[in-house]
Order: structure tokens, then C-alpha cells, then sequence
């Protein structure tokens, strides 16, 4: 760990198991001190994490994984437009050859899977986030009702400048319908 540079806030990392995530900040617990880095997934709902930081700079426990050829358990990537994979990922040039190949395998097969089935999981929020006109944000939360998440319920309030305060799916759902009928009826311009 001695030997390795401290996450910053933006860098890309890969972990062993070939998913992406995004360094948040590197915090400290109000009771310990102990560093942690606060980082968020880069695919499926985008949630966020918190780890220590001497865990998230460790080495790869290759008694557990003996099948994991990476030497840390995240490694540092950049994003770049022509590095041959779906991602446009990159290992940083001080990292080993080895490495850079396993991340590409990886990330090639798991995108594979992955990447329609968690296009299809967010559709119905990228269709709501595209579309401007009140009718058709409407139309797109009846449409996609059943699908539809709470995560992606908060995402599509924020979008109409509301937080919504419901304390369960059923409840967001219907005051996210409620605010879009309501500046259906008084704004004749929408102010997105």
C-alpha cells in the first residue's frame, strides 16, 4: 500500500472482479480517523461505497481468487477514446502489461451481458431524462410503471426540480405523477 498513489476524486478504478467505479472522495471517520474512499459504480444504479482506504489499495487475496491474475484488488484505469475496448479503458502505463490484458477480457465479456440488460434496467429513466415536453414524461411514467425503480423515481423528480418525499415506491410514484399533472395545468412554458 506504502508504494501506491492516494485515490483522487474523478479517477477511474477497476476492480478485480471487472467492474468500473468512479472515486467519489477520500473521507475520514468522525470517530477513528481512518481514511475511506467514497466511490460509486459506473454501472446499474450507480450506487455509492465507502471502504478503507488500506482495503481499497490491498492486494488481491490470491488464496480466495487463486484465478485472478490482477495484483490489486483496484486498479487504477483512465478513460480514453481508443483503447480498443467498450469502455475506452486504459491501465495506466506504470502498471503491468498482464494486467491491461485481463482488464480488457474481462470487461469484454462481462459488457457483453451486462451492458443490454442494464440498459434495459435504466430505459425508461433515459427516456424520461431525453424528453422535454410535460405530456411525454407523463406518457413515459404510466408506460414504464412496472419497471420503473425508486432510485430512478428520485433521478426523474429531481429532473422536474422536485424532491420527492414519499416513503415508498407507490408513494414517490404518485407525487411524481401528482407534480407533473399539476405544471401540466399551470405552466405554459416548461422551464426545462
Amino acid at each position: 500500500m506504502e508504494n501506491r498513489a492516494m485515490p483522487r476524486a474523478g479517477e477511474f478504478y477497476m476492480h478485480f472482479k471487472g467492474k468500473l467505479y468512479q472515486i467519489v472522495t477520500v473521507a475520514i471517520h468522525t470517530e477513528t480517523e481512518e481514511p475511506l474512499v467514497v466511490y460509486q459504480a459506473m454501472y446499474g444504479t450507480f450506487k455509492t461505497y465507502a471502504r478503507p482506504l488500506a482495503m481499497f489499495l490491498s492486494e488481491v487475496d490470491h488464496e480466495k481468487y487463486p484465478g485472478v491474475q490482477q495484483t490489486y484488488r483496484f486498479q487504477k484505469v483512465e478513460l480514453c477514446e481508443n483503447a480498443g475496448d467498450q469502455y475506452g479503458i486504459k491501465i495506466k502505463e506504470t502498471e503491468q502489461d498482464s494486467e491491461a490484458e485481463l482488464v480488457d477480457e474481462v470487461t469484454a465479456q462481462e459488457n457483453e451481458c451486462d451492458e443490454t440488460e442494464e440498459t434495459a434496467d435504466i430505459e425508461p429513466l433515459l427516456k424520461f431524462l431525453d424528453e422535454t415536453d410535460l405530456h411525454e414524461r407523463l406518457n413515459i411514467l404510466l408506460q414504464y410503471r412496472d419497471r420503473i425503480t425508486e432510485t430512478m423515481l428520485e433521478s426523474m423528480g429531481m429532473a422536474m426540480d422536485c424532491v420527492l418525499n414519499g416513503k415508498t415506491l407507490e408513494e414517490k410514484y404518485y407525487e411524481l405523477d401528482k407534480v407533473i399533472r399539476t405544471k401540466l395545468q399551470y405552466e405554459k412554458k416548461p422551464r426545462i
